[in-house]
């Protein structure tokens, strides 16, 4: 009898310990604006029970446009967002306390595909530019090849919302816009449907926060012990894109939707190696255009106003990034 109540006893323990580790794991939500290999850490690290493995319960939303996802996380229905750097400068410069607290890829990887009619940027006049979200991160990149090429937004073209990188594809296909800003691997679905590749943005050597994690002000205050498991997660997932490419190329091709074998080569290649940062600190330095882009709104402002760096900085205390990354010299 003293047995068998010890037993019972003991499976009370166990079951009242499985129950206490269910209620801790915190729940998190973190939205994504784009389905680009952009977000290859982010889906290693749902997929590999990363998160889970930090005591998070993470759902991970795709939701098309940047605006929109900020405008989520300022409601409250999810926690960080992986959104274009201007529309987070944008929205913090108009209130909201919204801040970066990483960034995987600091060049824009965009290209500016075109019809088979349009053979230089010249040829643009007069025609119809394609873009996501008026204001986000393809807007920002128009803004920039506009100064370059001498052209006068609204007069020598016109810019056209389709919504998602998805639907801009669409849209270019057929005849919709001329042009459009595209991100990997659409740009590359693009060049297979009979598309052009006007130009590679990141070959103008331009440093921008094109990938960055952020989250609000408050949340860090108030639980920054989740950020910080967030963001271990997160850095793994890093090492481990850059470290298992058999297992990377899998995760892209299920979340990008993406089944052609040359087009995930290429995907892994720009995402998982060429422009993947090993350690992810947002460089404040990439954010100054933006800040010029936004005119009065932004002339007081300094790029390091939307920028918390302070939580990579101890998680490289704590050693981390020399446990994930030993072939660094630190």
């Amino acid at each position: 009898m003293i047995v068998r109540h010890g037993l019972v006893f003991l499976l009370a323990v166990i079951l009242s310990l499985g129950a206490a580790g269910a209620v801790h794991a915190e729940r998190v939500r973190i939205a994504y604006s784009a389905i680009s290999g952009a977000q290859l850490p982010l889906w290693v690290a749902q997929d590999q029970g990363l998160f889970k493995r930090q005591g998070l319960d993470t759902d991970l939303l795709y939701i098309g446009g940047g605006s929109v996802v900020v405008q989520a996380m300022l409601g409250g229905e999810v926690q960080f967002t992986r959104a274009a750097a201007p529309g987070i400068v944008q929205a913090s410069l108009r209130g909201a306390e919204l801040v970066m607290i990483a960034n995987t890829v600091n060049t824009l990887v965009y290209s500016v595909m075109a019809r088979p009619d349009v053979k230089t940027p010249e040829d643009l006049r007069g025609k119809v530019l394609g873009v996501t979200r008026l204001g986000g991160a393809t807007d920002y990149v128009v803004g920039l090849l506009t100064k370059k090429w001498g052209f006068q937004r609204g007069k020598d073209y016109k810019v056209f919302q389709t919504g998602g990188m998805p639907q801009l594809l669409t849209a270019l296909k057929n005849g919709v816009v001329d042009a459009g800003i595209i991100s990997p691997p659409s740009n590359l679905q693009g060049l297979k449907i009979g598309l052009k590749e006007l130009i590679d943005v990141s070959d103008l050597g331009i440093v921008f926060v094109n990938s960055p994690l952020s989250t609000t002000r408050s949340f860090i205050k108030n639980h920054r012990d989740i950020v910080l498991k967030m963001l271990r997660a997160y850095c793994e997932g890093i090492q481990q894109a850059r470290s298992d490419k058999e297992s990377a190329i899998k995760i892209l091709a299920r979340n990008a939707r993406v089944e052609d074998p040359e087009i995930l080569q290429e995907l892994y290649r720009i995402y998982g190696s060429r422009h993947l940062e090993r350690i992810p600190y947002v460089k404040a330095e990439g954010l100054e255009e933006i800040l010029i882009t936004m005119g009065k709104e932004g002339a007081n402002a300094k790029a390091a106003d939307f920028v918390d760096n302070s939580l990579l900085q101890e998680l490289d205390r704590e050693g981390l990034f020399r446990k994930l990354f030993p072939e660094m010299k630190q």
